[in-house]
């Protein structure tokens, strides 16, 4: 990464984190960068593009090519910008609409080695039991905010306006951990982040 890429990235995560935009968590970029350093993925899938940063981490990070799914046009313009003044932008494939409806036809016929998942919460257990036969023996998911707000870990009731996305964390943590074909590290710095391997997938 150059000193003019840091530059440009360094501005964009300043100005999402005044303006309230959903980016990765700052702890699940160190786990990012270091799970790119020890395995330097090819083909990456992203679900949640937002406004472009975390595959811009990732495009810089190896020479990998990436798949991003996002449904905010509107944030799809900023991130298109951002990879360009990069010079990223021919490895990233992007995709507007609906994860659920896009993701059967986006991933047909390709194989994965890293998924990195930070769209809506309710959604990562059925994500991943989509996503999990295109990934790779020895593949890694990576998943932000499972612990949300600190109200998943544990058996406490949660507030009411939380309590569909608690319950649904709980039940894809459950899911993941009694499935013999993954391997679960839950990191319980910021908002919890969960790194998941294939680790029995014969394709």
């Amino acid at each position: 990464m150059t000193v003019e890429q840091s530059r440009v990235l360094k501005a964009v995560h300043d100005l999402a984190r005044e303006q309230y935009v959903m980016i990765l968590s700052d702890e699940c970029e160190v786990v990012l960068k270091g799970l790119f350093e020890k395995y330097s993925p090819k083909r990456v899938l992203e679900i949640g593009t937002a406004i472009g940063y975390s595959s811009s981490v990732m495009a810089l990070s190896s020479d990998c090519v990436i798949d991003t799914v996002e449904k905010d046009a509107s944030r799809i313009e900023r991130a298109r910008e951002l990879w360009k003044s990069l010079g990223v932008e021919s490895r990233i494939n992007v995709y507007c609409g609906d994860s659920d409806e896009l993701l059967p036809s986006i991933i047909a016929g390709k194989t994965y080695d890293f998924v990195f998942i930070d769209g809506a919460k309710s959604a990562y257990r059925r994500q991943l039991e989509l996503i999990l036969p295109n990934v790779a023996k020895g593949g890694i998911i990576l998943c932000d905010d499972v612990l949300y707000l600190g109200l998943v870990k544990g058996d406490n009731y949660p507030p009411h306006k939380h309590r569909t996305i608690v319950r649904n964390m709980r039940e894809f943590l459950t899911s993941v951990e009694e499935n013999d074909e993954l391997e679960l590290q839950l990191v319980e710095e910021g908002n919890g982040i969960a790194v998941i391997r294939n680790i029995r997938n014969k394709r």
